[in-house]
């Protein structure tokens, strides 16, 4: 018979395997398009929930589990599908019924749950109780909390994307996907990279694979100077590390900013404004092709312009570090 932690690792590479096809998949269509389709999350969605199945099937999680990890789900679907309309359950709507139903039960499973297992758990962190870990009863309040901090990342990026630190909707979607998809670092044998003791202080592995696309931000500065270097394109160096110059023609066709413009000097003369970052509403935003017919006339060839860089650009090759260190916050501390 096949081992449980083996399968539960295995479980875990195949994860792996599914997120990096999606968001390799979702990148170059971010980056082509600037647009992913719901058509390509709801394929993705498939194996995600097939492979988390059949993790909670190898754990033996009760009933609560379950429908705690469906009412889980249930969140993230508002994503794809939104939320059921009051209208439309009146008028007999059957699909906002079904959904309706869903949550209902979900919900129940979620409160009863909860019923059950806070208080193992207040005494499981409890330093003054002692408590065997290894209990049927420990372990499945273990999982069933793995659930709810599942829904809380989830909520997390819910909240992201509506307070515009998650720029995209494809951002927040991409995010709640790997959610559902490594829902903890439970029977992983990665990061290939790290202590005994990475597991027990690691965040959730979505957060992290967060943070490492934050941290790449950091890299592109440095890419941008050496670049606009080779191009010889420094002066002025405010501008060498976070833009570049690019002809006139091209910039119609390319996804990119445009933060020069022909404007009224205050001595009543008309010259060329250069500014440091995009301004939302501007003429240089809404009225791209005018602005480069002025520029032309003031002589310029190029402008100076910032690429709109889709985030999935950086969430992709994310997933190395991931899988090689795991948790970002576990080596800074580690270090400290």
């Amino acid at each position: 018979m096949v081992d449980v932690d083996f399968q539960l690792e295995l479980i875990q590479w195949v994860r792996i395997g599914v997120l990096t096809l999606c968001f390799g998949g979702a990148a170059w269509l971010d980056h082509k398009t600037r647009r992913v389709s719901n058509e390509w999350w709801w394929t993705w969605a498939k194996p995600t929930l097939f492979l988390l199945c059949l993790e909670l099937i190898l754990l033996e999680a009760n009933w609560m589990i379950w429908l705690t990890a469906s009412a889980v789900v249930a969140f993230a679907s508002t994503a794809l599908i939104g939320r059921p309309d009051i209208s439309d359950i009146m008028s007999g709507s059957r699909m906002d019924i079904l959904v309706t139903v869903w949550y209902f039960a979900s919900g129940v499973g979620l409160v009863m749950g909860a019923m059950e297992y806070t208080p193992v758990l207040l005494d499981y962190f409890d330093p003054n109780v002692y408590i065997d870990s290894s209990a049927p009863l420990t372990e499945s309040a273990l999982l069933w909390s793995q659930m709810l901090v599942m829904g809380l990342v989830l909520l997390f990026f819910e909240m992201a994307w509506r307070f515009r630190m998650l720029h995209g909707g494809a951002d927040a979607k991409a995010m709640m996907l790997a959610t559902l998809l490594l829902p903890s670092w439970n029977g992983a044998s990665f990061p290939l990279i790290s202590s005994s003791e990475s597991f027990s202080t690691a965040m959730p592995p979505a957060l992290s694979l967060l943070i490492w696309a934050g941290l790449a931000f950091l890299v592109l500065p440095f890419l941008m100077f050496v670049r606009n270097a080779s191009a010889g394109d420094l002066k002025p160096l405010s501008m060498s590390w976070h833009a570049s110059r690019m002809a006139l023609t091209e910039i119609p066709d390319n996804h990119v900013w445009l933060l020069e413009e022909v404007v009224d000097k205050p001595d009543g003369t008309r010259g060329v404004m250069r500014r440091m970052r995009p301004v939302r509403g501007s003429r240089s935003e809404t009225e791209v092709e005018s602005v480069l017919e002025e520029l032309a006339a003031e002589g310029m060839e190029k402008a100076w312009v910032t690429a709109k860089h889709p985030f999935l650009l950086f969430v992709f090759p994310a997933i190395l570090p991931l899988v090689l260190f795991g948790d970002p916050i576990v080596w800074v501390t580690g270090y400290l």
